[in-house]
């Protein structure tokens, strides 16, 4: 396991993908606190009457760091497999995987090894996120009730789901190894939610609809990002985004195992 970590990490850390996506992820912080900023100046100067015909009272808008916070939760699982599902897709289509089995590598040991990169860059990603909104965000806008308890909590409470969802990116692209399983992965949040009106058939059944809403990972995440505390079934979520990580991943290990290689 040990050598397939080095070699998996040397791979990650040597490519530049990596690299390219952490770039992007910081400056789509800085761009966001501009944003934010040039918004603010905006309505500062319909308030005070400088824009001349425009009569609208902007007073409730001004925007602080605080909700940049959240702004790249539901984007980050794309980002993290660009980098982690390319690697593995990378790896079955160069025949690397065939090559660590002859030289005496479990699949399990593969599948974990993959697993546990990927979830890797999933931290630091979402550290790099978090560290650059507290540089740009606290500089241009500053912050309001950060770092309240809740918003702490909340924060903490998406991690379970990043982790979920880069479970399923390793199981999607392990299982199909191709191109397909990349790309099926990385638009899978997107996919969820455009079916998510399906969630309207159970308007009979609310206790059915808050089940499968805590259920699906990128429908968690939205409930975290929307609430105005800490959710009501804060620990039930976790414990449902830990078992999707579980479930798929042994599911994502039995089907390797079972797998041809070709």
């Amino acid at each position: 396991m040990g050598k397939l970590l080095a070699e998996n990490y040397r791979r990650l850390f040597k490519g530049k993908r990596f690299y390219i996506v952490l770039a992007v992820i910081v400056g789509v912080a800085f761009l966001y606190a501009l944003l934010f900023y040039f918004l603010n100046k905006l309505a500062s100067r319909v308030n005070s009457g400088d824009l001349e015909g425009v009569e609208m009272d902007m007073s409730q808008m001004k925007m602080y760091a605080d909700s940049l916070l959240f702004s790249m939760k539901t984007d980050m699982p794309l980002l993290i497999g660009i980098t982690a599902g390319m690697l593995i897709v990378q790896d079955f289509r160069n025949n690397t995987v065939r090559n660590k089995i002859i030289i005496g590598h479990s699949r399990t040991n593969i599948y974990l090894s993959n697993l546990i990169v990927s979830e890797t860059v999933m931290l630091i990603y979402e550290l790099a996120y978090f560290v650059a909104v507290l540089v740009f965000g606290g500089i241009i806008l500053g912050f309001k009730d950060f770092p309240s308890e809740d918003i702490c909590i909340n924060l903490l409470l998406t991690l379970p789901v990043q982790m979920a969802m880069t479970a399923l990116i390793v199981f999607l692209c392990n299982t199909l190894k191709n191109v397909g399983g990349f790309v099926l992965a990385i638009t899978m949040p997107y996919i969820v939610n455009i079916f998510s009106f399906a969630l309207a058939f159970l308007n009979k059944h609310e206790k059915a609809q808050e089940l499968v809403r805590e259920a699906i990972p990128s429908l968690q995440m939205n409930i975290i990002i929307g609430s105005d505390g800490v959710p009501e079934h804060a620990v039930r979520m976790v414990i449902m985004m830990v078992a999707i990580t579980i479930i798929s991943t042994v599911g994502g290990i039995l089907l390797f195992n079972k797998s041809d290689l070709k």
